[in-house]
């Protein structure tokens, strides 16, 4: 048996668990991400070729194949918001993402800095990649499938689904801060950063992220519910793939543009969402991004699982 051969058995093995793990495990106190992270871990310790994963080594395609499952992730949260946006419907929103993640990302900062003595640069980028809330994995505690009513969400499956969507684009200026601040720490601390970071960083990229994906949004909002003719209608066609389309067009866009594309994804889903709030076909996009969310978290956690456990496998 080839690795090839093996990984034809795996891809089938992890589309069929995609399908019964999350129901297999409803009500109980385990998640469908551990399952998969722990079969993972398995592999390297059976009779069969599995491949050396070098996530160092391929970097490339694993940066992409994590970016591809978290927009796709983004953009199934965004569709499936029913309430309406605005500052007091999203006032739990605004709470999380101006006190809240502020606050973490300072204490997970200044834990890492006092408890680790790791330099200022070091922690601020550990709390920036550890503060986000993912969408991902938090499947069992964000909003369901879309429906017509703006009152059927939660208030906490709401906050965390919403909150959820915007922070990742929001903690890139973060990151940057920190790879600024590691950039001048060989020269002496200098804030000579500051100023480009408020206007490119933070300021720019932040507001052509939302600029683009609201553009996007009401082009795609127009083209699938409101164009003259019929056959321009996607609507009327139900096929959910289109969602992927939306998805890449907001996301490259935005980054040929030097935005946040994670930022646009959300808020185009959000904005194809407003333009017809009651059609069924975002339920149709929503459940076809959904299950391949699903397939994208599986073969991920997979392979981490295996890897992780590579480094205490016998040769």
């Amino acid at each position: 048996m080839t690795s090839a051969d093996f990984l034809f058995a795996l891809l089938g093995a992890g589309a069929l668990g995609a399908a019964l793990l999350p129901r297999l495990v409803a009500g109980r106190p385990l998640s469908a991400p551990l399952v998969f992270l722990v079969c993972g871990g398995v592999l390297p310790f059976l009779p069969v070729p599995v491949p050396e994963i070098d996530p160092v080594g391929d970097r490339v395609w694993v940066e992409h194949l994590t970016e591809l499952c978290v927009i796709v992730s983004l953009m199934g949260a965004g569709l499936a918001l029913n309430r309406p946006f605005g500052r007091r419907r999203w006032s739990a929103t605004w709470r999380l993402l101006g006190i809240t993640m502020p606050l973490t990302v300072a204490a997970t900062a200044l834990l890492a800095r006092g408890l680790l003595d790791w330099p200022p640069a070091a922690a601020l980028l550990l709390a920036a990649v550890l503060v986000p809330t993912d969408p991902v994995l938090a499947s069992e505690v964000r909003v369901g499938a879309p429906t017509d009513s703006e009152h059927d969400e939660d208030e906490v499956r709401f906050a965390l689904t919403s909150e959820a969507g915007l922070n990742d684009g929001l903690a890139f200026p973060l990151v940057a801060a920190a790879m600024a601040l590691a950039a001048t720490a060989g020269t002496g601390m200098s804030g000579d950063w500051v100023g480009h970071w408020l206007l490119v960083d933070l300021l720019y990229k932040c507001t052509m992220g939302v600029v683009c994906g609201l553009a996007v949004g009401a082009l795609l909002g127009w083209l699938f519910f409101r164009a003259g003719r019929r056959t321009m209608r996607l609507s009327e066609h139900g096929e959910g793939f289109v969602a992927l389309g939306a998805m890449f067009l907001a996301y490259g866009l935005t980054e040929v543009a030097h935005g946040y594309g994670f930022l646009a994804v959300f808020v185009t889903a959000c904005r194809l969402r407003s333009a017809e709030r009651a059609h069924g076909y975002h339920t149709v996009m929503h459940d076809f991004v959904e299950q391949v969310e699903r397939l994208l978290t599986a073969g991920l956690l997979l392979l981490l699982g295996a890897y992780l456990a590579q480094g205490s496998c016998p040769s």
